[in-house]
């Protein structure tokens, strides 16, 4: 969908990430190991010549979705410590260390290649996304069936779904109608 809102830098890399799996209507951006590499190769994240594994489709998954589960935060959903130990554990496996570059900026590295390394890109590009003036704009669509993460431009922070056209429209229709039901149901005595 165009009109959803998107972000630049390193809140847009990660909000690009988490929105490979759209999920209405149900669509996978990285179905096996070769879009997962076209991917990361295509983000900068990884070189064409390393290989890439279903372990690794299967970590890029979790990390995904734990950094959905993360971002959900800013959109007051609970964050569940499975999810952090999920990004724990892929900063660890990458082995990020901090590294001073060339113009003195400090930036999380990963010492592992491939996959693996280009995952712990990711994980060091959402720390630093979360060290953004922005990083509570990133948010979740809040409709269940959708969770899209999108950039809340609304000058007071308050937008609640990833666009008002569909989501919101559709969440709006749903809670008319159930007040219309409990409306016109019966009082028990």
């Amino acid at each position: 969908m165009s009109e959803r809102e998107t972000a630049t830098g390193d809140l847009g890399l990660v909000q690009a990430f988490v929105n490979t799996l759209d999920l209405v209507p149900r669509n996978e951006e990285l179905k096996d190991p070769n879009t997962l590499k076209t991917w990361l190769v295509a983000k900068d994240l990884m070189d064409a010549s390393q290989a890439v594994d279903e372990g690794d489709l299967e970590h890029a998954h979790a990390v995904r979705e734990a950094m959905r589960a993360v971002i959900g935060g800013n959109s007051g959903m609970r964050i569940y410590p499975v999810e952090l130990a999920t990004l724990n554990e892929a900063a660890s496996a990458s082995r990020l260390r901090m590294r001073f570059a060339p113009d003195g900026k400090a930036r999380l590295e990963p010492e592992a290649s491939g996959a693996v390394g280009a995952i712990g890109r990711l994980v060091a590009t959402f720390y630093s996304a979360m060290q953004d003036a922005n990083w509570e704009r990133l948010k979740l669509c809040r409709s269940d069936e959708c969770r899209w993460a999108f950039f809340d431009r609304s000058k007071n922070h308050s937008s609640r779904w990833c666009t008002m056209a569909s989501c919101g429209n559709r969440e709006k229709a749903r809670r008319f109608r159930k007040r219309e039901r409990a409306a016109s149901s019966p009082a028990e005595d």
